[in-house]
């Protein structure tokens, strides 16, 4: 009896559980960074990527008219004018002239669904390019995003390359001073010149590198330019929630699998075959039609002494049965063909399901462990932030010096790229566990009738 009474409620308790979405407000990249937003909305129309989806979706629009064509009556005009001599040996001879116009009207009556299992194939078509180009624009914003994270860390590697040239700038001009007094050797000069030239070559290399990534970047999202000043020196802390992330994997494993944009498109692939069986199978069935024409004739003959004109119009009704009873086996391979082609996408499916699935759970493990590395990281930057400072307090009691500072400083400075990159490490993985689970945000940027 207390099993009879609390299973109902455990499968309740069960079922409310998959029906709450997770809510991941405020653990986007976008949300550390408010510049990335406009780009992700951007790219919906002038990515190239997206566009490319866009024509595919609109051949299949129009692939759609063909596969419908046949439920509509055909119909079908012509008008001619001929003249014909003829002259017989021994008699006399004759010219007939004469304008004709016929029209007619053909519908399909009975096929046995077959035109409409057609139709249904081509808006079949249709949604499976929509569901591509989702799934396509759920990829591109999650490469956007890696990209302009990318950019972040890059921006601040450049800050710190021209940091570097700047100490080395200084201590190049302290050096020559020295040179200039003879209390410096040339040998010593000339270290500090190399040391200068290659900080100088390390910054300009770094601003090159950012440069680059920005032309590739600006061409994936379609922009035309992005301004190093839109582009930030930091990338805010990202909270980790292991619950969060389980509530997120749990309901991908529940139902979410079947529901991703290319498991639909594997479906709506079976249910194409399922359709091209069913009109393989009533080839061989007899069809009807009906059809409507209208024909006349205006014949003039000139004959040797008179002449002969005659207006010909006739009018035809029909219903007619067309039977195909053998057609060299090829109904047969239609349908074979059809049932195989299936098959061959439910394995695809089952493949991608079982691949996913994997994928979704090494995913999971892979966030925890960038989450950890993550933490190392702030807790690294946070002593080295606390001994910059240390020693900021000590230059102002004169117990340190101003080189002791810059070079601190320049510690803190390194340390603040591999916190970003760290951040961006755990980000990334974050943005492409939640993009597989069917929980970005950015796809309502897009028409809701690309996703259901």
């Amino acid at each position: 009896m207390r099993l009879s009474l609390s299973l109902p409620l455990l499968l309740l308790a069960i079922a409310s559980l998959r029906a709450e979405t997770p809510s991941i407000q405020g653990t986007l990249p976008e949300d550390q960074l408010p510049g990335l937003k406009p780009l992700l909305r951007a790219a919906v129309d002038r990515s190239p990527n997206t566009i490319l989806q866009s024509i595919n979706i609109a051949q299949q629009e129009a692939q759609r008219y063909v596969y419908s064509a046949a439920l509509w009556p055909s119909a079908t005009a012509n008008i001619n004018y001929s003249i014909l001599d003829e002259s017989v040996t021994g008699a006399a001879s004759s010219t007939q002239k004469g304008l004709f116009y016929s029209a007619s009207l053909n519908q399909p009556v009975f096929q046995w669904g077959a035109y409409k299992n057609s139709a249904a194939i081509g808006q079949l078509g249709v949604k499976i390019a929509q569901r591509q180009y989702a799934d396509a624009y759920r990829l591109l914003a999650t490469t956007i995003r890696e990209q302009y994270l990318g950019l972040v860390a890059r921006q601040i590697g450049l800050r710190n390359g021209r940091y570097r040239q700047k100490i080395a700038q200084e201590a190049f001009a302290t050096s020559q001073a020295k040179f200039d007094a003879g209390s410096a050797s040339q040998a010593e000069l000339q270290s500090f010149k190399l040391a200068l030239e290659q900080a100088t070559l390390d910054a300009d290399r770094a601003a090159e590198d950012l440069a680059y990534s920005k032309r590739v970047f600006t061409r994936l999202v379609g922009v035309d330019d992005l301004p190093d000043e839109s582009i930030p020196l930091e990338i805010g802390h990202p909270e980790y929630s292991a619950p969060l992330a389980d509530a997120v994997l749990t309901g991908f494993m529940a139902d979410g699998v079947e529901s991703t944009f290319l498991s639909q498109v594997y479906q709506m692939y079976e249910r194409q075959q399922d359709l091209n069986y069913s009109i393989a199978k009533v080839r061989l069935l007899p069809k009807v039609n009906a059809s409507v024409s209208y024909l006349l004739e205006d014949q003039t003959n000139a004959y040797s002494g008179y002449i002969s004109q005659v207006a010909v119009r006739e009018e035809t009704f029909s219903l007619a049965a067309n039977w195909t009873i053998f057609d060299g086996f090829a109904a047969r391979g239609s349908k074979l063909y059809a049932l195989e082609t299936k098959r061959y996408y439910e394995r695809v499916r089952k493949t991608y399901i079982d691949s996913t699935i994997d994928l979704i759970s090494y995913m999971r493990h892979q966030l925890a462990f960038s989450a950890r590395a993550l933490s190392l990281s702030e807790v690294h930057h946070a002593l080295i932030g606390a001994e910059v400072k240390k020693v900021m307090d000590d230059l102002k009691l004169g117990y340190a010096s101003q080189a002791t500072v810059e070079a601190s400083t320049m510690n803190l400075y390194g340390t603040d790229v591999d916190q970003a990159n760290a951040r961006t490490d755990y980000l990334n993985r974050w943005t492409e566990f939640i993009s597989l689970a069917g929980l970005d945000p950015a796809i309502a940027n897009i028409s809701p009738r690309y996703v259901r």
